[in-house]
């Protein structure tokens, strides 16, 4: 399992590592990888997607995650095959941050996992899924005059997000270490009690 979950891991960083690349060529070579930025994303989803499935029967810790995963691999095949299409400013701008509007409500609903679980700066995650969100809606919305500024807009964006990404990565291992931690802990500590009234009542 422990393998399994550092491969996870491992395909999660590459990802947001060929994101970040990908932001940095949108915004000094925008024309030329916009058809490659779609086709990676779509397939990303995929990929996301199939780790959230994998994490839901590992972990089981979000109630939502196998469905999620669905919805990420199901949209990334869709963005994927109509890659050529998408191309367009006005429905790249539209899927792009459609893309970031779902990734925020799932951040959302992860740090309201968290702080059930009762895991530390849990309000962090709120916070960067509303930057996340809001992020979406500009990018939708296309503020911008020019189209070479809404491409460095994008590509920022993109970065920031998954530089964001695989720190929320790092954190949430940590996260799960000490959730795990105190789970252990208390089920010792309801064994202990347990153990004591059963002397208790033979000494009895």
């Amino acid at each position: 399992m422990k393998k399994i979950f550092r491969n996870i891991k491992l395909t999660s960083l590459i990802f947001n590592i060929l994101c970040i690349i990908f932001g940095i060529c949108l915004i000094f070579f925008p024309e030329t990888t916009k058809f490659t930025i779609i086709l990676i994303f779509g397939l990303g989803l995929v990929v996301c997607g199939i780790i959230e499935i994998i994490n839901y029967f590992i972990y089981g810790y979000e109630s939502l995650g196998f469905w999620i995963g669905c919805i990420d691999v199901l949209f990334g095949l869709i963005v994927a095959m109509s890659s050529n299409i998408l191309t367009n400013i006005a429905i790249f701008a539209f899927v792009v941050g459609t893309l970031f509007i779902f990734a925020s409500l799932n951040k959302m609903q992860k740090s309201f996992n968290y702080r059930r679980l009762g895991a530390k700066n849990w309000w962090l995650d709120t916070i960067f899924a509303f930057v996340i969100l809001i992020l979406g809606i500009l990018i939708i919305a296309n503020p911008f005059e020019s189209e070479r500024v809404f491409n460095i807009f994008l590509g920022v964006a993109i970065i920031f997000n998954s530089v964001m990404e695989i720190i929320a990565s790092i954190i949430v291992t940590k996260r799960l270490k000490i959730i795990k931690h105190n789970i252990r802990d208390l089920v010792k500590k309801e064994t202990i009690i347990d153990l004591d009234d059963d002397d208790y009542t033979i000494e009895k």
